[in-house]
């Protein structure tokens, strides 16, 4: 994966395949709502998407290409 993402953001993210909504993120990680917010926004932002469902889709096409290449 090119983008560089935070520890916390790649939790968020982790989180987010899972299905889960931000109050359940939230509880997950012992964070505000607020802050999965604002981390998710930043992974949209670093990722170049405008949701969760285009982050999820761009992680695993991602994640395809790295094992296809190694």
């Amino acid at each position: 994966m090119d983008v560089k993402l935070s520890t916390r953001e790649l939790e968020v993210l982790t989180e987010i395949r899972t299905g889960k909504t931000n109050k359940g993120i939230a509880n997950s990680l012992n964070i505000c709502e607020g802050t999965v917010k604002l981390h998710a926004n930043s992974i949209y932002r670093k990722l170049g998407v405008k949701n969760r469902v285009q982050a999820v889709n761009y992680f695993f096409k991602t994640m395809n290409q790295e094992m296809n290449t190694a």
